[in-house]
Formats: C-alpha cells, structure tokens, sequence
C-alpha cells in the first residue's frame, strides 16, 4: 500500500514538474516573439474600382479603367489605357497608400507600374490620387534613371487630368464581358446586313448594369447603325444571351 502512494505522489510530483516546464517555455516563446506594432497587422482589403470613357458619336471612343486593393498602407492593382485609335497601355501595379491628405480630401498612391504597350514591355513610375469617388492617374515626361525603369522627370510638374469615377467592380466586370461579347459577335448580332463588302465594328455601347439593357452604335464603313439591347448573365457574370432590338 505504502508503495503505491508512493508511486501517486511521485508521478504527481513529475506531472506538476512538466506543467511547470511546459508554462516556462510558452512564456519564453512570448517573450521572444517579437511585438507588431498596429499600424503593421494586416488590414481587410478594400477592393476599389474606376471607369472612363471618352464618347465620340463619330468614331470609336477610348476606356480606362483602374482596379486597386488596399491593404494598410500596401496596394496593388491593375490599370487600362485604352485610348481611341491609338496604342493601348496596360498592366499591373504594386506600391504604397499614403495616409487621407485633408488638404486633397484623397490619399496618394506611389507605385511601380508593369506595363505592356506597343508590344514593349516597361517598368516605369505611377502616381494616383484617389477619393470622394474618383480616382486621377498622374501625367509628366518620363526618363530612364539608367536601369531600364522609367520614373518622372520632375515630380513637381506631374498633372492630373483623367478624373476617373468609381464603380463597382462587380459592374465593370459586367461592362467589359457585356462589351467584348458585341465587339465578337456583332455582325451575327445586327439585324441589318453590312453593305459594299463592309463589316460591322462596335464603335461604342452605353451599357445599364442594374437593368441589363443598353445602347450599342456601330457602323461597316459606309453606314451607322444605333440599336437598343438586353443581355441574361450568368452566375459568374458571362452572357448567356444577347440580342438587339
């Protein structure tokens, strides 16, 4: 009897040792665990988008467009120059978000911008102002800092001039498939056949995403066409059908 009490006491005895130990250790681990300081724990990110277009009732009409995620005072994002009848420029970017300046009622971004254009591929310098639901990317003369990289010229003469407004992503997403599917399909679309051998080409669509209907103009080089339309989606957004009226 006595030598199993014994035996209880003793094993007791080494399970309060290991408990002791074990609480020793997590307490060391904490302590050299370094502190993050708040400004530093990742933030949710905030999914922000802007949309431009330039309508030209006698031509094609240029886009842009800007999507950005914040995350703390990190972003990245993608911008769209697609400007009428001239070379587009587009490509991904990744940078820094400065604080709300009062003085702007926006916040800056400074980043650097991987873009494609003319076929070239080019790192140069970006700056966006963004708030109150526009958006404006910064404009200047550009020069080689002598690696390749592109960075403005004179910081002091950047200009912001492209007053994007915001829109919900989910929308410009709808706006863009809603777009390329015309531009694809609008010679099977019209109910109007080209004429003198021409081919029809989207020049421009004003598009209602909360009804699902729009405008489209297009022409096949000798006569234009303007015709009202509706579209069905479907859950991720992809027409699943389209027709003009």
């Amino acid at each position: 009897m006595f030598n199993q009490k014994g035996k209880i006491v003793r094993n007791v005895f080494l399970l309060i040792i290991v408990v002791v130990i074990l609480l020793l250790l997590q307490g060391k681990r904490a302590k050299d665990e370094p502190i993050v300081p708040d400004d530093e724990i990742p933030k949710n990110v905030i999914s922000l988008c802007f949309y431009k277009k330039d309508i030209s009732p006698n031509g094609p009409i240029g886009k842009y467009t800007l999507r950005m995620n914040l995350a703390g005072d990190k972003v990245d994002g993608e911008l769209k120059f697609l400007p009428a009848e001239k070379d587009f420029k587009v490509g991904k970017f990744v940078g820094s978000v400065s604080k709300l300046d009062q003085m702007l009622m926006g916040r800056r971004i400074s980043a650097m911008w991987d873009t494609m254009a003319e076929g070239m591929n080019t790192t140069e310098e970006l700056k966006i102002i963004f708030g109150e639901g526009t958006a404006d990317v910064g404009f200047g003369e550009m020069s080689d800092r002598g690696d390749g990289v592109y960075v403005y010229k004179n910081p002091e003469a950047i200009t912001y001039s492209l007053d994007m407004s915001d829109v919900a992503c989910d929308d410009l997403v709808e706006i863009e498939n809603v777009e390329a599917y015309l531009k694809k399909n609008i010679s099977t679309l019209s109910p109007i056949k080209a004429v003198l051998g021409g081919t029809w080409y989207v020049l421009y669509a004003d598009i209602n995403t909360s009804e699902d209907t729009g405008i489209v103009t297009y022409e096949d080089g000798h006569i234009q066409e303007k015709k009202n339309f509706s579209y069905t989606l479907d859950a991720t957004q992809n027409i699943v059908n389209l027709s003009l009226k």
